[in-house]
């Protein structure tokens, strides 16, 4: 039976976690509910309970926290991203998070082409910091953009180009490793490696080992290059002993990983994908080994589930543009060279070879980087997608890492689709053609218990299927829970004994991750998953304000993260800035989903969704709608968060705060009857002190100057002049809130657009109090937005009877997305048509300044033609929802004009969120990472911003941010 609670802990580790405290200090030890809730569950389909959570900032930490988990008799785990499939970093012990500290590049020798890290480094940052020098670490698994180098030493990681890599055990010179006593050792060949007492010792008795099963070493051992199940015992040599080679792929069950000497690979100058079409699934998988012999650099395969996925994900399905018509499968076939010249050689040795297979199907080549970049973000994004189902029937790992010698993947895949099918299931397959291990997720429901049938039935079959192939259970995702009772019948019982043997030489007292390679527990065990028949959500919330049906209810929004942990990357992107700021688990988009389910299932009490707890652990959500794009699952926290935010609400009341911010278009309405007066007051500091202590406003902020006059009034005044030219009309401007009150003139620089081109421009405010409700939103008071989306749809839709023809745009971005995103899901459904509708004719201004510049509009302004540098800083809203690709096309339609978008991710205000005196530090380190140094060092360049929050944050350092209105009437004649 699943847990009711989570286990309590017992006075014995209460004086564990005292002990540790004062070892490594009280803000590396969590011992806490919702700490051992949030590194409960990983990328799997598991869910164990830690005893606790460290954060250790050194190897004399990791040897602390062994030394006196040692004394207690309690188990420790290292756990880098999180992002195990198989279930290998969840289990009853003292987790060791070292993502949060231990993530530094110690040094580089690039003459030597070798590096020194620390294990919490996550792959692709070290990469970014080997690129100027022309070297990256050759393994390459679809998860480099979180998962750190501790992960990959752990699962012996390699990747889409392991054909010419191979695995992580042939990139490494020596480790660092902490066994369970806390004695820290280093391993590796004996030119690499520090001898001692201990490392004699446990060199001799893995000689022993090694010599005493040789045989079957020699002969049980499967059959492909492409293994990392069991101990590594085949890799080792007996005159030079490298240790190294065993912690590789054990899975922290031997010892703990503190550093690494790794060696490096030349970047290659020039790549080239040819994306080759197939009608049937196994039409291409047996002309792999063809292909393989004109010596590609990767061979990976897209099935029709993925693509199919892939369409429905509107970020995802415009870079797709790569596949032609509806083909069963395609095959991407990836060359390096040293010249352009020999690219196309091979690639024309590639069309001849497919032309003598009788190939005569779709082939697309992808010279150029940008093409590139689309079919790699597409296929390391594949899990997730394929994940995306709403509703509980899943994309799940079963057989997802079974690896055979290539010259038989078709007919294995052809025997395991027989046995998928067999039970009913329907499944994908795509991944790494050319190493024979493709990733076969089958679609079922583990909460039935037909599916827990499934469950089982399919891994039992697809192991003999393996075996019959000489193939291997996990070709890269490692072992776990997933398969590790299969391993006598992958070994047989001496090489298992083999095993037993090595686990006790190095950790006799149990201590390292036990269970697991070893002794591992049912696969199927319904105490160790995260979902099962038996598992309900007694704390469900049914009566919602959003409308969740599209989602199978709000528990199954939330379900939809699969824990893959794309929100954990850094340096790219938006999602998730808060996560960047802190490295915390429980800021990442995937942390906030897996509290809100366990809170759902009673772990938190009865009354977990009211639990304060649980509001903290979504309290530095910026509702910055990252994570509905950029997660390939589409989860979008925002919405999810202003969900139980108003739940939470109905039982602890609205904080003034809240509601201050929450109705800030009145505010402003009435503030504006006296500008002068207003700003004055909010520049006192008494006034600034009130705000500060009645509202918790930070006192470093100053909010918002109101205009001297509203937009309103001075379109009512200046309404009548138009240009002379005949006129066109554009869509209605809907003025916001803050162009009404805080920043008419971008209003004044489109005006003064449209009157010089020959368009009228129309506009007025939103029907309710000139609010789309974003604010409302945002602070959690929904049935205040719900009354707001429902007065604006119905004045929208009389608008629309009047004018059947009529478009809307707004500036504000974070507006249009409450109109064009979360309004439909507010109102009640007999609203919904009519909401659409309007979503139909929804822009933002520089969608529709891209039409008419596409119309000619431009061709009559009168440019200045002075050079300029343009930086665009996208908002959220925007880069999630609809791109900031118009943007980009009015900026550089300036003449002069170079202009470049900035990879910013948030700029840390958010609305509300950096005024807020809790949250001023965390917005602070977000503008910092990326926004901020941009700012800085290019003090001559114009930084283009539409959100208003944008442009305060800029503002904040004595920088300035425009609209791009504004720069584009700027470079016309026009003056604020």
């Amino acid at each position: 039976m699943p847990p009711k609670a989570i286990p309590a802990l017992t006075a014995e580790i209460h004086d564990l976690t005292h002990e540790l405290t004062q070892a490594i200090g009280a803000d590396a030890v969590k011992f806490d509910e919702i700490s051992r809730l949030l590194y409960s569950t990983d990328a799997s389909n598991y869910q164990i309970f830690p005893i606790g959570v460290t954060f250790p900032k050194s190897a004399e930490d990791v040897s602390a926290i062994h030394e006196i988990a040692l004394r207690y008799h309690v188990p420790v785990m290292p756990r880098g991203g999180g992002t195990s499939l198989a279930g290998q970093t969840v289990n009853r012990a003292v987790v060791m998070d070292f993502p949060k500290y231990m993530r530094r590049v110690r040094g580089v020798n690039a003459e030597a082409k070798t590096v020194q890290v620390e294990p919490g480094l996550i792959l692709g940052q070290l990469n970014q910091q080997l690129g100027s020098l022309g070297l990256m670490f050759g393994p390459d698994p679809a998860s480099a953009n979180r998962c750190v180098i501790g992960g990959c030493l752990g699962n012996n990681s390699s990747g889409t180009h392991s054909i010419m890599y191979r695995m992580t055990a042939d990139h490494v010179n020596w480790l660092d490793v902490v066994l369970a006593t806390g004695e820290k050792i280093r391993l590796g060949k004996r030119a690499f490696g520090a001898e001692n007492g201990t490392s004699t010792k446990l060199r001799a008795g893995v000689a022993q080992i090694l010599q005493q099963y040789a045989e079957p070493i020699a002969t049980r051992y499967p059959k492909t290059w492409r293994t990392v199940a069991g101990y590594a015992l085949n890799r080792l040599e007996l005159d030079d002993l490298d240790l190294a080679q065993l912690i590789i792929g054990s899975e922290g069950t031997l010892g703990t990983i503190v550093a690494a000497e790794l060696r490096l690979v030349e970047k290659p100058k020039y790549t080239r994908l040819a994306i080759v079409h197939f009608d049937t699934l196994l039409a291409s998988l047996e002309i792999v080994p063809a292909i393989l012999e004109t010596e590609p650099s990767a061979v990976e395969l897209f099935d029709k589930m993925l693509m199919d996925r892939t369409r429905r994900m509107p970020d995802f399905a415009k870079k797709l543009h790569f596949v032609e018509g509806d083909p069963a499968a395609v095959l991407a076939v990836e060359f390096y060279g040293d010249s352009l010249a020999e690219l196309d050689s091979k690639v024309e040795l590639l069309r001849r070879r497919l032309k003598a297979e009788n190939h005569h199907g779709v082939v697309v080549i992808l010279a150029d980087a940008a093409g590139q970049g689309d079919f790699w973000s597409i296929r390391k994004a594949g899990l997730g997608l394929l994940a995306s189902d709403r509703g509980d029937l899943k994309s799940i790992e079963i057989i997802e890492d079974a690896a055979v010698p290539v010259e038989h993947l078709a007919a294995y895949i052809e025997q395991v689709t027989g046995i998928v099918e067999g039970v009913g299931a329907g499944m994908s397959v795509y991944a790494h053609a050319s190493a024979g291990c493709l990733h076969v997720r089958p679609m079922v429901n583990l909460k039935t218990e037909h599916g827990m049938r499934q469950y089982r039935q399919i891994a039992e079959q697809a192991v003999e299927a393996v075996l019959s192939f000489n193939g291997t259970t996990s070709g890269e995702h490692s072992e776990g829970i997933l398969r590790g009772e299969f391993n006598e019948r992958l070994f047989g019982p001496d090489l298992m004994q083999a095993f037993r043997e090595v686990k006790h030489l190095f950790d006799p007292y149990n201590q390292m991750n036990p269970n697991r390679i070893v002794e591992t527990p049912k696969m199927d065990d319904e105490f160790l998953m995260r979902y099962g028949p038996s598992f309900g959500l007694p704390l469900e919330i049914i009566e919602t304000r959003f409308d969740w049906s599209a989602d199978f209810g709000f528990a199954g929004a939330v379900e939809m993260c699969n824990g893959a942990g794309e929100c954990r990357k850094e340096n790219s992107g938006v999602m998730c800035p808060s996560y960047m700021a802190t490295h915390d688990e429980q800021d990442s988009t995937r942390g906030r989903a897996n509290t809100l389910r366990l809170a759902m299932m009673g772990l938190l009490g009865m009354d977990g969704m009211q639990d304060e707890r649980v509001k903290d652990v979504l309290d530095l959500c910026l509702s910055c709608k990252a994570c509905k794009s950029e997660c390939p699952s589409s989860v979008d926290m925002a919405r999810i968060k202003a969900e139980f935010t108003a739940q939470y609400y109905d039982q602890h009341g609205i904080p003034l705060r809240a509601r201050i911010f929450a109705n800030i278009h009145r505010l402003n309405e009435l503030a504006s009857l006296f500008p002068p007066v207003s700003n004055l007051a909010l520049k006192m500091p008494i006034i600034a002190q009130m705000a500060s202590k009645q509202m918790g406003i930070a006192p470093e902020r100053q909010l918002p100057q109101l205009a001297p006059q509203r937009f309103s009034q001075w379109w009512a005044k200046n309404l009548p002049l138009k240009s002379d030219l005949a006129l066109k009309q554009t869509p209605l401007l809907l003025i916001d809130t803050f162009m009404e009150f805080n920043d008419p003139q971008m209003g004044k620089a489109l005006a003064y657009l449209m009157a010089q081109s020959g368009y009228e421009l129309r506009a007025q405010r939103l029907p309710w109090q000139g609010c789309c409700g974003r604010p409302a939103i945002s602070k959690g008071l929904l049935d205040q937005a719900k009354r707001m989306a429902t007065a604006n749809v119905e004045g929208l839709s009389a608008l629309i009877k009047y004018d059947p023809g009529v478009r809307f745009m707004m500036f504000e971005p974070s507006c249009v997305s409450a109109l064009r995103d979360d309004t439909r899901t507010l109102v009640d459904k007999e609203h919904q048509t009519a909401a659409d509708d309007i979503v139909s004719r929804m822009m933002s201004i520089e969608e529709w300044l891209d039409v008419w510049r596409i119309a000619g509009g431009m061709d009559k302004l009168k440019w200045d033609n002075q050079p300029r540098e343009i930086i665009l800083h996208g908002h959220c809203h925007q880069k999630s929802l609809w791109g900031t690709s118009a943007s980009l096309n009015i900026l550089r339609a300036i003449p002069n004009a170079t202009v470049r978008e900035l990879d910013a991710g948030c700029c840390g205000m958010a609305g509300s969120f950096g005024y807020e005196a809790e949250h001023y530090e965390v917005s602070m380190k977000i503008a910092e990472q990326r926004l901020y140094p941009t700012v800085r060092n290019n003090p001559n360049a114009i930084i283009a911003a539409a959100g208003t929050s944008c442009r305060e944050q800029v503002g904040h350092i004595e920088g300035q941010a425009l609209h791009p209105v504004e720069i584009v009437a700027m470079a016309c004649g026009w003056r604020t």
